[in-house]
């Protein structure tokens, strides 16, 4: 095991795009990760080092007043009341108590937490563009992008204003017209998708029924009894009249990704995630198979065989033979052109980066050469684009040899899909003070709702058998949840050819509820993990059942159509 601190921060840098290693950035983590591997490190000894370099920061936010913790203090927003806080501190900082030094009055009042609360997702609803532009990255704001949170906000105040009275219509207008404006992240398509998210929780639970609407905030989540410190795929919170909290997963539509990122940080939550389910050997191999430094070794190699017949004379040969209208369809700006027109030095790049620079080649470099390869060589440029896959081949074939791995990538699934979630078997949920969960697709006209109704239909009457037998024991704790665990993962098979993430029913069909893939967006660019939801996901959704025995003969016909275009 290589333990020379110098020499493994040396190597770190070079392995991150600015040759400075953030310790607090997600994507420098994985790179430290896999060289750790590669330096013979136990997995314990790099969690543990990877936990300690997230130390968290307690700051005051200078306009709201609010009182949370960061991995990184913004001075412009925030003012920093305790630094590199220890665990104590931070655990009473997020249940809501007053770090030490903090000589600010009493916690607020529900009300007060509740208008805070409010107050973030009006802001969030109505930030716009320039603003972003102004505050850069921005701490405390929650997970997703600018344009989501919006679509977030959009449904918090639209239950708002239907507990006020309001029609849907009304809604509608009103948040168009915010979607409306060109500075402002909201848009039409989440104005829509918000409208038929209020159908199905109105349906569901019922505006009536609730008491009062939380965003994802600390004092959101204290204002109705909920942790803040607990981990949860909430985007929002209801309480109801009867004093029960529901966690409620947003969804804009159908078109749902279970892990969707850039590989490198997709990779490290699935490792993770896998970690207590298969040996530390299999585990091991599956990191090697999935680390992005294989996948550019595999992809230097490629652009060395695709150019090693080619000559600089054949370089600038094909560079200048090609035709305006060529030129314009391959987007060979004069960037890329410049690069081409001294290939004396880019073939030496080729050959360097297949042996011992894997990342010597720049991404314009790669893009230059492989749009060119695509004009002038089919095979060649055939041979660089199936570097796109193999980065899932190679977790797909460890993925296949191992049934520890298989299991757990079930689960992953499982997980993902907030099954146990919205069964109630999640207990972590209950202690944090979330009653029940439920996701809720924003899919037109009347939006969608994946809760236990629609699991029994999805497994079968086995399933349901079952979960009439043991559920409640399970619920209440008199009963291991793993017999439903197994079951429900056996009822996954992957098909490690297609990607696809079947879903196995009583009835004996194979339904295609997800698929996992692995590609680059463009040679050159970083490449990225897909786990998303197939057309059939977001059709049985739209109509309600996963049963296709209850469906109507257009919807059969919709989805031979989806099914067949998938192959194609």
């Amino acid at each position: 095991m290589i333990t020379d601190l110098n020499e493994i921060v040396k190597e770190w840098g070079y392995r991150v795009h600015n040759s400075q290693p953030d310790p607090k950035n997600t994507t420098h983590q994985y790179k430290l990760y896999e060289l750790l591997i590669e330096y013979g490190w136990p997995i314990n000894a790099i969690d543990e080092l990877l936990h300690n370099l997230n130390e968290d920061d307690i700051v005051k936010n200078k306009n709201s007043g609010n009182i949370y913790t960061v991995q990184t203090h913004n001075p412009d927003t925030q003012d920093l009341i305790k630094k590199d806080a220890s665990d104590d501190e931070i655990e009473k900082v997020k249940k809501g108590e007053k770090p030490s030094d903090d000589k600010d009055e009493e916690p607020e009042s529900k009300e007060e937490l509740l208008t805070s609360d409010h107050e973030t997702v009006d802001d969030a609803l109505r930030y716009t563009k320039s603003q972003a532009k102004k505050d850069g990255k921005r701490e405390g704001v929650g997970l997703g992008t600018d344009t989501s949170r919006a679509g977030e906000a959009a449904v918090h105040t639209g239950i708002r204003m239907f507990q006020s009275g309001a029609s849907l219509e009304k809604i509608e207008e009103e948040l168009m017209k915010i979607a409306n404006e060109d500075d402002t992240f909201l848009n039409a398509k989440w104005v829509k998708s918000t409208i038929a998210t209020l159908k199905a929780i109105d349906k569901k639970i019922g505006i009536k029924n609730i008491e009062d609407v939380a965003w994802d905030t600390d004092a959101g989540r204290k204002a109705i009894g909920v942790d803040p410190k607990l981990k949860t795929s909430s985007d929002m919170f209801v309480r109801t009249k009867e004093g029960k909290n529901i966690g409620i997963s947003l969804k804009q539509d159908g078109k749902v990704f279970l892990n969707n990122g850039g590989w490198d940080e997709q990779s490290v939550l699935l490792l993770n995630d896998l970690k207590e389910v298969v040996p530390s050997e299999e585990h091991k191999r599956l990191t090697e198979a999935m680390s992005i430094a294989g996948y550019n070794k595999d992809r230097a190699e490629r652009f060395k065989q695709a150019y090693s017949k080619y000559s600089p004379e054949d370089i600038l040969k094909m560079v200048n033979s090609l035709t305006p209208e060529e030129i314009k369809k391959e987007k060979l700006s004069k960037k890329y052109l410049d690069i081409l027109k001294n290939p004396e030095k880019l073939l030496e790049k080729v050959r360097l980066a297949s042996t011992e620079k894997p990342n010597n080649l720049s991404g314009n470099e790669m893009k230059a050469l492989h749009r060119l390869m695509k004009l002038r060589d089919k095979e060649g440029d055939k041979h660089i684009r199936e570097s796109d896959n193999v980065l899932s081949k190679k977790t797909f074939n460890v993925l296949n040899s191992s049934e520890a791995a298989k299991k757990g990538m079930n689960r992953h699934v499982l997980r993902a899909m907030h099954v146990f979630d919205a069964l109630g078997l999640n207990e972590t949920l209950k202690k944090g003070g979330v009653d029940s969960f439920i996701t809720m697709f924003g899919i037109s006209p009347d939006g969608a709702t994946l809760d236990e109704e629609n699991l029994v239909s999805l497994f079968g009457s086995k399933f349901q058998q079952v979960l009439a037998e043991n559920l409640n024991e399970v619920r209440n704790g008199d009963a291991d949840p793993k017999e439903l665990e197994e079951m429900l993962a056996d009822q996954i098979e992957i098909d490690y050819e297609s990607g696809e993430i079947l879903f196995k029913h009583e009835d004996g069909g194979k339904y295609p509820l997800f698929y996992l893939n692995g590609r680059a967006r463009g040679i050159g660019t970083a490449p990225v993990m897909e786990l998303g939801q197939t057309p059939f996901m977001a059709l049985a959704l739209k109509i309600g059942s996963f049963d296709t025995s209850t469906w109507e003969d257009k919807d059969i016909k919709k989805l031979e159509k989806m099914l067949k275009k998938d192959k194609e």
